[in-house]
């Protein structure tokens, strides 16, 4: 009971879950089972726009083993969901098949119950649809001149800002970048696709096993569109196998197999497939940006101007906060920022990782390579001369902002003095190599949150359970929310267990938005100070060090302790600006002949407050990097402007990086203290990883080629062509 227990926060601990995970124990939603279970397969449309006309189901009612084939024709009658706001745009009610209408290809528009997974694809292929098609707004360039101002953007930020006057700033300066870039449509494709088992227990209490990132929000999503008590729904969920913003809404999917499991009156497992993950479960957008950048001939920024225009759907509007980023990453005292979008039958984008920042990262820091070329300044003491004491967009002072600490850490250990400003000066054999940086940043929210704590005493044995209804999505969570139950009870590691993923948990934001690691982890912190506190109080004696919880329970004669707790962000965390800083540098090798690009070095530095384990958050940043390689060397989601449907639908035409792809990857946390953030001082990273990488790699490929590509991905096509006046 007196073992001493070593400080346990910062230290790059093994995943507590590692083992459940390798030996196959870690369950998934789709590996939850019950008696009589069966299985649903989704039906899509095959046109974009337009109505069903008629849907025959009789082939496939007849099929051995169909038990449901559900279509808006027998369909019970939902009520339509309330008006969305801010507060509930993640629980509010989900109409199923309430119409005929058709607004976007892939679109669910029927369900197949079956005994067996292959008897309800079958019948899923006998089902005869017949349509009385529209023509669809499908092009970008077809459809862009009906752009228009929406109403906000992405996480409540302004449409439009403006500061000072920007085409005075311009006509100022003494060099001047005026420049249009492209980021394509991107999908998600977690490895786990979009699973759900749902059993109900009469009419009016369900179980749902179901893969998503905002557990607290998904039962009373559920509730409401069945019409039941929030207290009748249970969602389960302990492990993600990643999703990257998909999984954070309850989408059709989930709630199509909710209802087949209750008119079945059996349990229900609906997994979507590869294919279908790329119609109905979200993408990032395509956003064209048109920068414009000013400085001075000693590279002091005069003005930014940061047009974005994108697409949403018809009949939903959601719009990446792309040119935010521009608002606040450096000190420029003339600015303009617009967000324009026009509707397409495509189905509705919706968030994915580091929304907003990633492509407007790559249009930013692109351009302000291209302003460090201009001047002849070299790219990272251009961002220095820049740096921002204040955030221009709110007028707050930065919490804490390491940027400039950095790019000065990357450029040392990467050997940026080593880099010609010359493009095609540096070559290995047909190899031309080329050296290229960026500057990041990423909002880092945080949020209030729930815990239980049970502590157990049998003998000098005694244990800990944390538990709380946050999600683990590969990130680490159940490993850094026991680092800092066991620290702060002065217990060791193996002595704690964390429950997470179950809605009947203690409520949390769930993971999204870089808040997951900061927030769970203070609410863990609260509970363990509560309960030490509760049972100081419980015990009249004076000891010489501060106990552990295992010597207050000893002494209080105790074998069991409960405690609950709410941490909720401090009071003032609003006077301040929050954000996460990195900085990118990478090293490619560009293939003369072929334009083919390698990455064969990258280092990223980070600066996000104290990091709770090295192990895991450089992971967590690793995978980040590995993504942004992929946007900015091979992802595409190319659409079919004539149907509407994605000509890329598998992972074997949707390119993403594999072990070949990627060469040595180093990350390193710059030291940062936060308290203002959080009383912890941690920032999330899950999305700061990401941010500018494309750019990064972007200036490398200029560097080494002489060619500036703008539109992503950067392919072979782009390098070898003719460069364009």
């Amino acid at each position: 009971m007196n073992r001493q227990v070593l400080p346990l926060i910062g230290q790059p601990v093994d995943r507590v879950d590692g083992r459940l995970k390798v030996t196959g124990q870690a369950r998934y939603a789709a590996e939850f089972s019950y008696p009589g279970l069966v299985y649903g397969v989704a039906l899509g449309s095959t046109v974009a726009a337009g109505r069903v006309r008629d849907i025959d189901t009789a082939a496939a009612e007849q099929l051995p083993g169909v038990l449901l084939v559900l279509t808006h024709k027998n369909v019970p009658r939902m009520p339509p969901p309330a008006p969305e706001t801010p507060q509930n745009r993640f629980t509010r009610a989900t109409p199923l098949l309430q119409d005929t209408a058709i607004q976007h290809h892939g679109q669910l528009i029927g369900f197949v119950v079956a005994e067996t997974l292959e008897q309800a694809r079958h019948a899923a292929t006998l089902v005869k649809v017949s349509y009385d098609a529209a023509q669809p707004r499908i092009g970008f360039d077809a459809n862009v001149r009906s752009a228009y101002a929406p109403a906000a953007i992405n996480a409540g930020y302004k449409t439009d800002t403006r500061r000072g006057d920007l085409d005075q700033g311009l006509r100022a300066a003494a060099g001047t970048v005026d420049a249009v870039y492209n980021t394509p449509i991107e999908h998600h494709h977690p490895m786990e696709m979009h699973a759900t088992v749902a059993a109900w227990e009469g009419d009016n209490k369900v179980t749902v096993h179901h893969s998503l990132q905002m557990v607290s929000d998904a039962a009373p999503a559920i509730a409401a569109t069945f019409d039941i008590p929030r207290e009748n729904v249970r969602v389960v969920c302990p492990f993600v196998g990643g999703g990257f913003g998909s999984k954070i809404l309850t989408r059709d999917n989930a709630m199509l197999a909710v209802l087949a499991a209750r008119l079945v009156k059996r349990p229900v497992k609906h997994v979507l497939t590869r294919q279908q993950m790329f119609m109905v479960v979200g993408l990032r957008q395509h956003n064209r940006q048109h920068m414009r950048l000013g400085a001075d001939a000693s590279g002091r920024l005069t003005g930014l101007g940061h047009d974005t225009v994108t697409h949403t759907s018809v009949h939903e509007e959601f719009v990446e906060q792309t040119g935010v980023i521009s608002r606040m990453m450096y000190e420029v005292p003339n600015s303009q920022v617009t967000h324009r979008a026009f509707r397409l039958n495509v189905q509705t984008p919706k968030w994915t990782r580091a929304p907003g920042e990633a492509p407007g990262s790559f249009a930013l820091e692109s351009a302000m390579d291209e302003l460090a070329e201009q001047l002849k300044i070299d790219p990272v003491e251009l961002r220095i001369r820049n740096d921002a004491r204040t955030d221009l967009d709110t007028g707050k002072p930065f919490g804490s902002r390491s940027l400039v600490e950095c790019m000065r850490i990357g450029a040392e250990k990467f050997g940026w003095s080593n880099r010609s400003a010359m493009p095609r000066s540096r070559r290995q054999g047909h190899w031309l190599v080329g050296y290229g940086m960026s500057a990041a940043s990423r909002g880092a929210p945080h949020r209030g949150a729930s815990a239980n704590l049970l502590l157990t005493r049998n003998g000098r044995d005694v244990r800990a359970v944390v538990e709380m209804c946050a999600t683990d999505l590969g990130t680490g969570s159940y490993t850094v929310i026991a680092q800092t139950a066991a620290e702060t009870l002065g217990l060791p590691l193996d002595k704690v267990q964390v429950r997470l993923g179950d809605s009947a948990l203690p409520p949390t934001p769930g993971s999204g938005g870089s808040w997951g690691a900061n927030t769970f982890c203070t609410a863990a912190l609260a509970v363990c100070e509560a309960a030490r506190q509760q049972l100081r109080e419980k015990v009249n004696l004076r000891f010489v060090r501060e106990p552990s919880v295992a010597e207050l329970l000893q002494a209080a004669q105790l074998n069991e302790w409960r405690a609950s707790n709410t941490a909720t962000p401090g009071a003032d965390i609003a006077a301040w600006s929050h954000y996460a800083f990195g900085a990118n540098f990478a090293e490619v090798w560009v293939d003369e002949d072929l334009g083919l690009v390698r990455v064969p070095r990258y280092l990223a530095v980070i600066a996000a407050g104290r990091i709770l384990n090295p192990k895991t958050a450089a992971s967590q940043i690793i995978g980040g990097i590995v993504w942004g390689i992929g946007n900015a060397l091979m992802e595409e989601s190319v659409l079919d402007e004539r149907s509407g449907h994605f000509v890329t639908r598998t992972l074997a035409d949707y390119h993403v990086p594999v072990n070949a792809d990627i060469g040595d990857v180093q990350v390193l946390f710059a030291p940062e203290t936060d308290t203002r953030v959080n009383r912890m001082g941690v920032k999330g990273v899950g999305e700061i990883g990401i941010t500018s990488v494309a750019a990064a790699i972007a200036n490398a490929v200029y560097n080494a080629t002489g060619r500036r590509v703008r539109d992503l991905p950067i392919t072979p096509d782009k390098l070898l062509t003719p460069i364009q006046a």
